[in-house]
């Protein structure tokens, strides 16, 4: 047996969740008269990319209001210009991954290792409310995938740009929020929507100016809380189920098992080298500059189109 000094075993148990810690990139809010929490990601500097860290404290906060019997409904919102910009590839994940159950060590780990993060939202005993605004992006837009309730911005982005040179997505969540010609044209292209579109193919539930949008998901989430949570989080099981039986859970395996096959195309390993090598400015721009040019040159002919049938 090694003589080696060990760290002491330490038991993190359901008690762990009873009331929130220190938290360095979150700010948790709980109001027990409205029955209503907020976790709030406080990383407004680096547009609240998610970061390993940031990660942690998100999901023990969401556990601290579902372990609180005086909280219903959870909003989960961003400060700052934009709710996340998604996971932070700009060298702000580092090694100290969360602890989210199976790490699924190995090849092909990442993809699957945020899935079994995100279905602790989707089994969450509370109802989860994302308010977003800004950009959406990426990781983000898994993130607000497996909230139960949306409530967005008129100019909102939600995209998953990174598409377009790496892997990902990590998460297909596209063709359940969405009709089958835009998830297709989206994930062929790595191109956004923005909030009043995603309203109106029913992807969001409300679209509110930016400067109303605190004010209105505060009394939504207070309309929701009028039901005690032991009554909807069975309702939220039931129908999660109704999902899971057309196959929700396999169809995300399934994608997240493929991103082992897409990271080793030639590609992605050119676009991860140059991102190695150049700031994310630059990195992005490179990437993105090509479909904002075309997007452009389409845009003209369709206002064109759109002037012409004015004129008949």
């Amino acid at each position: 047996m090694s003589t080696d000094k060990r760290a002491p075993f330490e038991t993190h148990s359901a008690k762990w969740y009873e009331k929130p810690l220190d938290y360095e990139v979150v700010i948790y809010e709980a109001n027990h008269e409205s029955h209503v929490a907020k976790v709030t990601m406080n990383r407004p500097e680096k547009r609240n990319a998610l970061s390993h860290q940031l990660r942690a404290e998100i999901f023990h906060a969401l556990k601290v209001a579902e372990h609180d019997n005086d909280i219903n409904v959870i909003i989960l919102k961003g400060a700052g210009p934009c709710f996340s910009a998604g996971y932070d590839i700009g060298g702000g994940m580092g090694t100290d991954e969360p602890d989210f159950g199976s790490q699924y060590v190995g090849s092909g780990h990442w993809a699957r290792y945020l899935i079994n993060q995100y279905w602790q939202i989707w089994e969450l005993s509370k109802v989860v409310i994302a308010q977003t605004h800004g950009y959406v992006l990426a990781g983000a837009s898994e993130l607000c995938f497996v909230c139960d309730l949306l409530v967005t911005s008129p100019d909102c982005e939600f995209g998953y740009p990174p598409m377009r040179t790496m892997s990902a997505p990590d998460l297909m969540w596209f063709p359940w929020l969405l009709p089958m010609r835009t998830s297709k044209e989206m994930i062929f292209t790595g191109d956004n929507i923005t909030g009043k579109e995603a309203y109106r193919l029913g992807m969001a539930n409300y679209c509110v100016s930016e400067k109303d949008i605190d004010e209105f998901t505060e009394i939504f989430a207070k309309r929701v809380a009028l039901i005690p949570w032991q009554m909807n989080t069975l309702r939220k099981r039931s129908l999660h189920k109704a999902y899971e039986l057309m196959g929700v859970r396999e169809a995300l395996e399934i994608c997240a098992l493929m991103q082992e096959e897409l990271d080793n195309t030639n590609t992605v390993k050119e676009w991860r080298e140059l991102i190695q090598k150049v700031p994310l400015k630059e990195y992005i721009a490179k990437r993105d500059g090509p479909y904002r040019e075309y997007r452009a040159q389409e845009e003209a002919i369709l206002a064109r189109a759109a002037q012409e049938e004015a004129q008949i």
